[in-house]
């Protein structure tokens, strides 16, 4: 009768952890996305088609010194939701933006 001792010290075994089910997404305020300026170049003012990063509330408080000269660039600055349909309306007559575009480009002569 042989009886094989077996040393249990050098054998590792993984200690068995409880799986932990993945955390739901934390809710971010809507601070992602782009926004897009469609009015004209004003030279030293704003470039047309300038991207700026975050949602427009945000874009608008940053470029609020260059609105406060000219309130009409406001309703220019277009979001990354709506940018398709407004790129044609800045071209086509008969809608505020192209209103809006057509007022600021006469304003800057």
């Amino acid at each position: 009768m042989s009886e094989k001792i077996i040393d249990t010290a050098d054998q590792t075994a993984a200690p068995k952890t409880a799986k932990k089910k993945p955390a739901a997404p934390k809710k971010v305020a809507d601070t992602g996305g782009f926004c897009v300026y469609l009015g004209p170049t004003m030279m030293g003012v704003i470039q047309r088609g300038t991207i700026y990063r975050g949602g427009r509330k945000e874009v608008l408080d940053f470029l609020a010194p260059v609105i406060e000269q000219h309130p009409l660039i406001a309703s220019l600055v277009v979001s990354d939701e709506t940018l398709p349909a407004d790129r044609i309306k800045v071209k086509t007559p008969g809608n505020l933006l192209y209103v809006n575009y057509h007022k600021l480009a006469k304003g800057m002569k």
